[in-house]
């Protein structure tokens, strides 16, 4: 769809992003934006071959001393020509996938091609849990986990969020935006956010406290959901552990933090709902020259990095041999 844009920003996700940028693809983005820093993966060399062949933008952010990664990508996102330019922002992380419930799946239908009276959507979350999955293996996310929360549960109150005319706020944030600078006051018209069944949320207003969730009792998953698949297996969960969150620096991931996103309860096939044209949009991105080979390169490294913070040798690890095999047998990007 003309003027939309899908933005993340990314640090060592390589293993993933192939599956989050065909999923934008399938959905109907125009254009689709990574933002990265401080990369020790292959990531970057796959950003950059994805962006000379024209599917992505990317630009290198350089949090200052003190600063977290990700406010950091969102105030160095303002400058570039894909925000510039957009109509309509949707921002969510790698590991969180929109689901449209609505028409043939697309964010035209979400968004009625433009023609919705609001300003904003939130959408919660439905969180996935491990589906009972400890160890990583390569794969679609979207496909490997296939049980989530039931609907009301707390953990699913986040909600990442469609823009309109991104820059008329003063501030970009991973769930909703701050401070108003558009015409006419906030309430006034079209002024207003609406959560994803279409009814205002009249308790957002971007002049007040920051907001990134609803309350409990206001969760809806209704034309569309917002898939995060916050944990995936055990084995990335305590990779995890001691790192710092990259919005807010909070040393998160503990067993309270484990316990209260492994829902695995309720079975959940929604995301397979237009798999064909998901498949269509994949293979035609991993037969970019090149691609595939940084795609086994950056799972090694995952793999590598994996097996040092427990003080195993990487080279033991039947996973990294794999995909340094497949990553030799492929050939490099031909300049």
């Amino acid at each position: 769809m003309k003027g939309t844009l899908a933005f993340t920003t990314i640090r060592n996700e390589g293993p993933f992003l192939l599956e989050w940028i065909a999923w934008q693809k399938m959905l109907g983005f125009e254009r689709v934006l990574v933002m990265f820093n401080d990369c020790t993966d292959h990531s970057p060399q796959m950003l950059r071959l994805l962006a000379k062949a024209g599917e992505i933008g990317i630009k290198r952010h350089h949090p200052t001393e003190g600063e977290h990664p990700q406010p950091s990508a969102y105030r160095a996102c303002r400058s570039h020509p894909y925000v510039k330019e957009a109509t309509w922002m949707f921002t969510c992380d790698v590991d969180e996938f929109l689901v449209v419930h609505k028409g043939d799946g697309t964010i035209r239908t979400l968004l009625e091609n433009g023609n919705v009276p609001w300003r904003g959507m939130g959408i919660n979350w439905r969180i996935f849990g491990t589906n009972s999955h400890n160890r990583w293996e390569d794969g679609l996310v979207h496909r490997k986990f296939l049980r989530s929360s039931p609907s009301d549960v707390k953990q699913n109150s986040c909600v990442k969020s469609f823009v309109k005319d991104p820059l008329e706020f003063g501030m970009l944030r991973s769930h909703t935006p701050r401070f108003w600078n558009g015409q006419e006051n906030w309430g006034s018209g079209g002024n207003y956010w609406v959560l994803s069944n279409g009814e205002r949320w009249p308790i957002y207003n971007p002049d007040s406290t920051a907001r990134n969730a609803t309350e409990q009792p206001d969760i809806v998953h209704g034309d569309a959901s917002v898939h995060h698949y916050i944990l995936q297996t055990r084995e990335q969960f305590e990779f995890k552990r001691g790192r710092l969150s990259a919005a807010e620096g909070l040393d998160r991931y503990n067993e309270d933090f484990f316990g209260r996103f492994n829902h695995n309860s309720t079975p959940n096939r929604d995301a397979l709902e237009h798999k064909a044209r998901f498949d269509t949009e994949y293979a035609r991105i991993c037969a970019i020259p090149g691609v595939m080979r940084l795609h086994h390169l950056s799972c090694a490294d995952l793999v590598a990095e994996m097996c040092e913070k427990r003080g195993d040798d990487p080279k033991d690890d039947p996973r990294w041999q794999h995909h340094r095999t497949q990553a030799q047998s492929l050939p490099r990007q031909v300049t």
